[in-house]
C-alpha cells in the first residue's frame, strides 16, 4: 500500500511546528499523536452513540425526573 501523502495547509504545519518545538518532537510526530487520539476519541464516540441508540430502542431512556434527582445526587 502506498504511504498517506496529506497535504497540510501551511498555517496548521506552522502550528504543528510550533508544538512540536515546544514538546521537543517533530511535526510528524505531533500530527501523528494528534491524529491517532482524535480516530481513537472517534470511535469511542460512535460506540457510545450506538450504546445510547440501543438503549432507546429497548425502551431503557431515563425520564426527566429521574435524571434530575441522578445529578442532585451527586
Amino acid at each position: 500500500a502506498d504511504a498517506m501523502d496529506l497535504q497540510v495547509p501551511p498555517e496548521l504545519e506552522a502550528k504543528l511546528n510550533r508544538t512540536a518545538a515546544q514538546t521537543g518532537r517533530t511535526a510528524e510526530q505531533v500530527a501523528l499523536e494528534l491524529l491517532a487520539n482524535s480516530v481513537e476519541y472517534d470511535e469511542w464516540f460512535r460506540s457510545e452513540v450506538e450504546k445510547g441508540r440501543l438503549s432507546a430502542k429497548e425502551g431503557r431512556l431515563l425520564d426527566h425526573e429521574e435524571v434530575r434527582s441522578r445529578i442532585n445526587a451527586k
